[in-house]
């Protein structure tokens, strides 16, 4: 039976939802080891059942990531939130279609829970059970590639492939867009966890959307290969108008028109003219 490791980043969190995210993973058949990784959190994280913790000082998601990483063992890794879980089924089909395929990574559909709602997240009907067509294709704004239920086999980690840690939103999709790169990353069509969303307000808050831009900027500016070109501008028309909507700040609103107008993509309208009416530049 082939063997994972599951890595868990977490700060702050609530002991009864990280012993769920840790049993869910240890639920899991072929299970190796769960690493949890306390990035900082005040008062420390007490030690769970059935994982191994490692603390470090904080330095946000991707750090935490990158250790449990470079402390792993196992051929395969499965990161995971510490507010979501696992489904075993579902890992164990990632898993055997990611070895068929002989690819670098997997990622698979999934269940969102929002309160007590909980709905389905499938890939695209025609990369389910097959290898995503190309790797640009990870920039595609759907919900199944976020590094929650990601998988990277062993050869990810020993080709030195690490998530960026000045990156904090996007940063999921940037690391799997390289990792891509270097191998076929396997679509299952099973959900493999159950993912726990934000309340939608704080994803569209002006404080938040602003940290996004800066982030979405950068990752515009290392993917310019033109089969990136139409997903960038998907995600990208969308946040000029949500930046609009919200009323991000003027340096902010300045980054991603800027981000238009260099690559000749037209500004929509209509979040010009709100952005006027708010009456900043």
């Amino acid at each position: 039976m082939t063997r994972f490791d599951v890595v868990i980043p977490t700060f702050n969190a609530p002991a009864a939802r990280l012993a769920a995210a840790v049993k869910s993973a240890r639920a899991c058949d072929g299970i190796s080891r769960v690493i949890v990784i306390d990035d900082g959190s005040q008062p420390p994280t007490a030690a769970c059942e059935g994982c191994e913790l490692i603390r470090q000082g904080n330095a946000g998601p991707s750090a935490a990531r990158n250790r449990g990483l470079e402390a792993s063992v196992s051929a395969w890794v499965v990161f995971l939130d510490d507010d979501d879980e696992l489904i075993p089924a579902g890992v164990a089909a990632m898993i055997a279609l990611s070895e068929r395929l002989n690819a670098v990574a997997g990622v698979a559909a999934r269940f969102e829970r929002r309160g007590g709602l909980v709905r389905p997240k499938n890939p695209p009907g025609e990369w389910a059970g097959r290898a995503l067509p190309h790797w640009s294709d990870v920039l595609r704004p759907i919900a199944i590639f976020g590094a929650s239920g990601l998988l990277v086999s062993r050869r990810v980690v020993a080709a030195g492939l690490r998530f960026d840690p000045g990156l904090r939103i996007g940063e999921d999709r940037e690391f799997l867009a390289r990792v891509g790169q270097e191998g076929a990353i396997a679509v299952s069509a099973e959900p493999a966890l159950t993912v726990a969303l934000r309340d939608e307000g704080n994803l569209t808050s002006a404080s938040h959307l602003a940290r996004r831009i800066r982030d979405h900027v950068v990752i515009a500016e290392r993917f310019r290969e033109p089969t990136c070109d139409g997903y960038l501008r998907e995600a990208t028309t969308w946040l000029v108008n949500a930046a609009a909507k919200s009323g991000v700040d003027a340096e902010s609103w300045r980054a991603i028109l800027g981000l238009m107008r260099a690559r000749g993509w037209p500004v929509p309208l209509k979040a010009r003219v709100r952005r006027m009416f708010r009456g900043t530049k």
